[in-house]
């Protein structure tokens, strides 16, 4: 049993992946989020139980995976396309799809388009990006606040924090500057956790591997006459989820129904009701001007808009389980592993 980083040309992107390797015939899949790569899983692979191999892929753009343009107008697909095709070189004869942040989203994608050959088992959710994307809807059926899309997609970084742009590409390790990644790091847990040194130089190294650019991340934007002003451009990561783009609705009407496990952290501040990243928080908030008030562009209800999700899948038959853990932030894998494993293992068996 050892951990081995390989390589695989799939048709469209060279993609690296983990390999813990048990000789077994199912694998969990590990699939990280945005800004992020597969070293987020390392400390827990070997936690899985013996009698299943597991894999961690980087997505395209991210960890050491080629640097294949991201067509946001199909969504996450060309993430989940790459996975799926991945899966399929690996041949498993069944899958545990294991979706962080964004991931989540790839998991649900790949689960709308996985071929048979793929055989998808269970479904883990842990503190996924809402099935309507991130940014401009405003009720919990992913309602857009404008027909636009504005408050979606790349502008929300590069026109409002264009200096974590330029500093990630710079690589950046100090803390002396606002739009530090340092900070981007921190953001992922809750506010009493403590990060070492060692955790805070390998989360720096996994954004430094990030592909920097209109293509990959954070993508490219449109002017809007509808606050905040920006609208998701076609290209790269943040557009491709746009809720214009990104829609997993219809994953409650699909046939194949694997049970799910949904795990939040209780204090996610990144995936939430009200997200510190959502523009309407910082609007309300007086950090950007013109805000229209929370009639015209409320807070996203990210939690809420899961919520009624999950529940219109196990209304259509299929089965949900929801855990909530108390005290994590974005990363209860991290924050709180004993948990997290015990409650992954329960649901595998």
């Amino acid at each position: 049993m050892s951990l081995q980083i390989r390589r695989v040309k799939l048709k469209n992107v060279e993609m690296s992946f983990r390999l813990l390797s048990r000789k077994s015939s199912k694998a969990v899949v590990l699939v990280h989020g945005n800004l992020s790569s597969s070293a987020i899983w390392e400390d827990i692979m070997s936690s899985v139980q013996e009698d299943f191999d597991v894999v961690a892929p980087d997505l395209r753009g991210f960890g050491d995976s080629g640097r294949a343009p991201v067509d946001a107008t199909r969504g996450l697909r060309d993430f989940s396309d790459d996975l799926l095709e991945l899966l399929s070189r690996l041949g498993y004869k069944g899958y545990v799809m294991v979706g962080h942040s964004m991931g989540g989203g790839v998991v649900l994608q790949a689960l709308l388009d996985a071929p048979s050959s793929v055989r998808i088992e269970k479904v883990v959710l842990v503190d996924p990006v809402s099935p309507y994307g991130y940014g401009g809807t405003k009720d919990e059926f992913g309602t857009p606040c404008y027909s636009d899309y504005a408050g979606s997609g790349a502008g929300l970084v590069l026109r409002y924090n264009p200096d974590f742009v330029n500093l990630l590409k710079a690589k950046y390790t100090g803390v002396d500057h606002p739009s530090a990644p340092v900070n981007a790091v921190k953001s992922l847990f809750a506010d009493d956790f403590v990060i070492n040194e060692k955790l805070q130089k390998k989360l720096l190294d996994m954004l430094f591997s990030v592909e920097v650019g209109v293509d990959n991340y954070p993508g490219d934007y449109v002017e809007s006459p509808n606050w905040p002003y920006v609208a998701p451009g076609t290209r790269g990561v943040l557009n491709a989820m746009s809720p214009k783009y990104m829609n997993l609705y219809p994953v409650v009407k699909a046939s194949l129904k694997p049970p799910v496990l949904w795990i939040h952290g209780s204090k996610d501040v990144i995936v939430s009701d009200m997200s510190l990243l959502d523009l309407a928080v910082l609007g309300a908030m007086g950090f950007i001007p013109g805000y229209p008030g929370q009639e015209v562009f409320p807070p996203q209800p990210m939690v809420r808009q899961i919520e009624v999700f999950l529940r219109e899948y196990e209304s259509r038959g299929g089965t949900i389980k929801k855990v909530l853990i108390d005290g994590a932030g974005h990363t209860p894998f991290i924050e709180k592993p004993d948990r997290f494993i015990k409650e992954l293992q329960s649901f595998i068996y």
